[in-house]
């Protein structure tokens, strides 16, 4: 498996943007679509209902920011293995990324979100040393 900095090493700056379209390109799973799944999983966080009563998030229930980013990890992931069986499945260990290409390793994804009204940060576990029984840090 090739590293992210593989991608870009020996790159000058100026080619990163190429770079990352080519890597953007190359991926099986669309802009497009990954919005469009994002917003699905939005929407049907705020159309579940919990509950006899029913009780509905944004309503009734005002979840943590933590919450909501679980909701929206399991159901992301959860939609494309329905939409691609057999290609993309669910994390199944805690070594393996969030959304696993049966296929091709390379190809699976962390997905992050994040609490922050106005940024987006990556992820700070990225710049420490892997450990064996951790996920990879390399691919999407």
């Amino acid at each position: 498996m090739f590293l992210i900095a593989n991608w870009y090493k020996g790159l000058d700056t100026e080619n990163w943007k190429n770079k990352t379209l080519e890597l953007i390109e190359e991926h099986p799973l669309k802009p497009k679509e990954i919005s469009e799944v994002v917003r699905k999983a939005w929407d049907d966080i705020f159309l579940s209902t919990i509950g006899s009563r029913p009780f509905r998030i944004g309503s009734d229930l005002f979840p943590q920011p933590q919450i909501m980013g679980f909701l929206l990890h399991e159901l992301i992931a959860l939609e494309f293995s329905c939409r691609y069986p057999g290609i993309w499945r669910r994390e199944e260990t805690s070594d393996e990324k969030d959304m696993v290409c049966i296929h091709d390793a390379l190809y699976s994804i962390e997905i992050k979100t994040s609490s922050s009204p106005r940024n987006i940060f990556g992820n700070r576990s990225y710049a420490q040393k892997t450990s064996a029984s951790k996920k990879s840090k390399s691919g999407y």
